[in-house]
């Protein structure tokens, strides 16, 4: 009995092993073909317009409609399988620059300066320029959004640059844009240091109401490199300030002696003199002046937020007389009718203020009331108060 029964065990084993011979033959031929098209066969990549391939590798692989079935690889029912090659080359521009910077160095306010980038095509096929980005104070020329450049064709970007007038260092930044794969965005960059060229004391006029020719102070211009410069034109605003100067006159200093028009500068209490000059790296000179008003407040403007139609708010300031003379207030108004004097108190030479400010109802969507509080001096002027609240 033990006999038999050993005899079948045997039998089934060897029935067994040769099943899982056979498909194991079967998985280990679909994984050599399976390594075979993974390490051979490539596509050529999307938009390439020019590919080159060497001769092609064949492999033989058995087909077999039955499964588990080992075909040899001499059989008729073989397929032919045709590795391909890497692509070799691919046509695109390629732009180049001899120089992606430059540097002016040293300059003057206010000079014009110019330089140039040169580019070229480096590539095998035609490089198209889709945009050339400036930026202020910088004029580009010689390159267009849509000019074309041959494989092996050059081109030139014209730069020109005005320096500003305050003395500072500068960078600036344009960008080519292209159809170059790689570079499609260029950077260029010019940079320059803006000296001063000419000195000016005092670096602010300020003037008086209350002294002899609003206490104007001698206007000195030296050249700060050394070179002869002449005078050209002085003017100031509203021509409330004037000076003598000889044109024909040429030196590296000079010193003007301002005139004021009194009348002019009360009406006018800040503005910019202007001297034109002939140095040839700083054609002007600006030079600011203000006058001390007779008044004056301790803020420019009432800003309020939060603000609730017909629900008063209560704002407080101070108004003082410069030139420490008595002065006394006529009347204290609005433009609108918003704003109600609660309290006036005099303190010496000065007067605190306290209003009542009512916003209205809302006349459009623009969340925000304004108005003028108007302050009349006794026997003067009337000076204007700015009032603005946002709801």
């Amino acid at each position: 009995m033990n006999e038999k029964y050993q005899t079948r065990r045997t039998v089934a084993f060897g029935r067994d092993l040769s099943r899982r011979s056979v498909w194991g033959l079967v998985l280990l031929g679909a994984v050599v073909l399976v390594l075979q098209l993974g390490c051979h066969e490539e596509t050529a990549a999307p938009g390439a317009t020019s590919v080159q391939t060497e001769p092609s590798d064949r492999v033989v692989v058995p087909e077999s409609d039955k499964p588990g079935e080992v075909v040899s690889a001499d059989a008729p029912e073989a397929v032919e399988v045709t590795r391909l090659a890497r692509p070799q080359v691919v046509d695109a521009p390629k732009i180049t620059l001899s120089k992606t910077v430059h540097d002016f160095g040293e300059i003057g306010p206010g000079t014009a300066h110019s330089t140039r980038f040169e580019f070229k095509n480096e590539g095998t096929f035609p490089l198209r320029i889709t945009q050339v980005q400036s930026c202020c104070g910088v004029v580009t020329r010689g390159v267009k959004a849509g000019q074309e450049y041959a494989p092996g064709q050059s081109g030139i970007l014209e730069v020109d640059y005005r320096a500003g007038e305050m003395p500072t260092p500068i960078r600036k930044d344009l960008h080519i844009v292209s159809n170059d794969p790689l570079h499609g965005v260029v950077t260029l960059t010019i940079k320059a240091e803006v000296a001063r060229r000419i000195d000016h004391t005092p670096s602010r006029l300020k003037l008086f109401l209350r002294r002899e020719n609003a206490g104007a102070r001698d206007i000195t211009l030296t050249s700060l490199d050394g070179r002869a410069f002449s005078i050209k034109g002085f003017r100031a605003t509203a021509k409330a300030i004037s000076a003598d100067f000889d044109p024909a006159a040429k030196d590296t200093k000079f010193v003007l002696k301002p005139k004021t028009d009194m009348e002019k500068l009360k009406r006018h209490l800040r503005g910019w003199i202007h001297i034109d000059l002939t140095h040839p790296e700083c054609k002007s000179v600006r030079l600011p002046f203000d006058v001390l008003p007779e008044f004056s407040f301790d803020i420019e403007q009432i800003l309020m937020f939060n603000l609730k139609a017909g629900q008063p708010v209560k704002r407080e300031i101070w108004m003082l007389s410069n030139y420490q003379d008595d002065f006394e207030l006529e009347s204290v108004t609005s433009q609108k009718g918003t704003v109600k004097l609660l309290e006036k108190e005099k303190v010496e030479n000065r007067y605190r203020l306290k209003f009542e400010i009512t916003p209205p109802e809302l006349a459009s969507e623009r969340a925000v009331m304004s108005d003028v509080i108007e302050i009349k001096v006794k026997d003067g002027k009337t000076l204007s108060i700015p009032c603005r609240g946002f709801y």
